[in-house]
């Protein structure tokens, strides 16, 4: 009877456990960026350019009417989710042609890629890491943006959590 009881017990705290576990993105449609969030302007959103092959995916300032810079993201539990261009139907953001290795670029790709989200601020700073599922070369890689040559428009790519030169937040913003 006692084990009987304590089944229940492990049962309902683990049931809890599940129900109550945040998600942090939530499925819908948004536009990522990096920036500052008291000063808009200075907003670089993520923006698809689809081509034959994979693509790319570029930062550029706010333009309302572009597509491209619309993602739909979908929850698929234990906050993965998989981020899918509004703009070029059926491609989905995932690594480049050179995959998934520390300074690669990010494309836009048939292959739906999963990313791990996870919190690295809260409150008016929430912002998210997007991270590939594995580890690559026993390093964890998330997605960020190149900005060495200092040239405009950046493209995506993958760094190392350990490289420190690098922000890590995005932040998302939902689209009605």
């Amino acid at each position: 009877m006692r084990l009987v009881i304590l089944a229940l017990v492990i049962l309902l705290a683990l049931v809890q456990a599940v129900l109550s576990a945040e998600i942090y993105l939530p499925s819908g449609e948004y536009r990522f960026y990096y920036g500052n969030f008291q000063v808009p302007r200075t907003h670089r959103f993520a923006t698809a350019e689809p081509n034959a092959r994979t693509g790319s995916v570029r930062t550029f300032p706010l333009n309302k009417r572009s597509k491209f810079q619309i993602w739909k993201v979908k929850h698929l539990g234990n906050n993965v989710v998989t981020i899918e261009s509004k703009g070029a139907r059926c491609k989905y953001l995932s690594p480049g042609r050179s995959g998934a290795l520390p300074g690669a670029y990010l494309g836009v790709t048939t292959t739906k890629q999963r990313f791990k989200v996870t919190r690295v601020a809260g409150g008016p700073f929430t912002s998210y890491e997007l991270a590939y599922p594995r580890k690559v070369f026993n390093k964890t890689l998330i997605v960020s943006y190149d900005y060495k040559d200092k040239e405009e428009p950046y493209y995506l790519n993958f760094v190392s959590r350990r490289n420190e030169e690098h922000g890590w937040g995005w932040k998302f913003s939902r689209v009605k």
